[in-house]
């Protein structure tokens, strides 16, 4: 699809606020280029929000819309067609691991999905005794988590008007990456949070080997949508500056965390093993998906 230049706008680093940059990758009239202040690596120009905004129809829900990665529909059949352990399963888990050190004795605590399209997410964290609702801007999909008997309001971060300190979790899967301005939509993340409230967060990973492989045919540079891309270094210093104060960003992907739910590794009684050898193993595919993963799995506690 191409759009007019009226379509377009320029926008300046959102970690730093510089207006310096080198031209890394150019995809589909698009170019990504990188700061040279701080390294964060975002989308410039790139559409103005009202454009964005109409990309995030029925179409993109059903796999056809810029991401033909994600397929939401189909997600929403093949979890209601069988209750396996998945990787949703793991991620719960290991936020009750986390809540348990830093909220002990919560037992119902409550979490916000941002962005939890057709709620799938939500639905098995129900299962695990979260007190769960969402947010999410499409009424396509909020449809389907109404139908799951979830609450969820259809309006921005900005838009939304949650207390201080409503929530014990908020979930962003896959979503910081599409936010015009992360920084000031993290600022209001942090304030919603609890005192020992978890942040989780998923996304892509800029230093992955195989963005480093495959340049601009790197699967994560979908410029329509994708407006920054975030390594290591960028992610941690944006939850630094928010004022979170324990932050662990791994190289976490999904596909050598499916193979550990295939073979029994891990299970919805804990997401560690308890067996020594298992833990090795565990600790092994964790370390090697650390070097290899194209995505990020951030935790961090406020």
């Amino acid at each position: 699809m191409e759009f007019p230049k009226e379509d377009f706008e320029t926008v300046h680093c959102d970690l730093c606020g510089a207006d310096d940059y080198t031209k890394r990758y150019e995809k589909r009239g698009f170019w990504m280029v990188q700061c040279n202040r701080c390294g964060l690596v975002y989308t410039n120009p790139r559409l103005k929000q009202e454009k964005i905004a109409a990309l995030y129809d029925a179409d993109y829900f059903q796999g056809h819309g810029f991401d033909k990665s994600i397929d939401y529909v189909k997600d929403v059949k093949v979890h209601n067609s069988k209750d396996t352990f998945s990787l949703e399963d793991w991620d719960c888990d290991w936020i009750k691991n986390m809540l348990s050190k830093s909220q002990p004795g919560n037992t119902s605590p409550k979490l916000l999905e941002i962005g939890c399209g057709t709620g799938v997410f939500l639905d098995k964290a129900n299962k695990h005794h979260f007190n769960c609702q969402g947010l999410e801007l499409s009424e396509y999909a909020a449809d389907f988590v109404r139908k799951m008997g979830i609450p969820v309001e259809t309006k921005s971060i900005e838009d939304a008007n949650y207390p201080d300190g409503s929530f014990d979790v908020i979930v962003m899967r896959e979503v910081i990456e599409h936010l015009p301005h992360p920084m000031e939509s993290l600022k209001t993340v942090h304030k919603w949070l609890k005192p020992g409230g978890v942040l989780f967060m998923a996304t892509g990973n800029y230093d992955c080997p195989e963005r480093k492989l495959r340049g601009s045919d790197w699967f994560y540079f979908m410029p329509e949508g994708h407006l920054n891309i975030f390594s290591n270094k960028t992610m941690t210093e944006y939850l630094r500056k928010v004022g979170f104060a324990d932050i662990n960003v791994t190289n976490q992907g999904d596909k050598l965390m499916e193979m550990l739910r295939d073979k029994g590794i891990i299970s919805p009684e804990s997401p560690t093993p308890k067996k020594p050898i298992e833990r090795v193993l565990f600790s092994g595919v964790r370390l090697v998906n650390h070097f290899i993963s194209s995505g990020m799995r951030i935790y961090a506690v406020k």
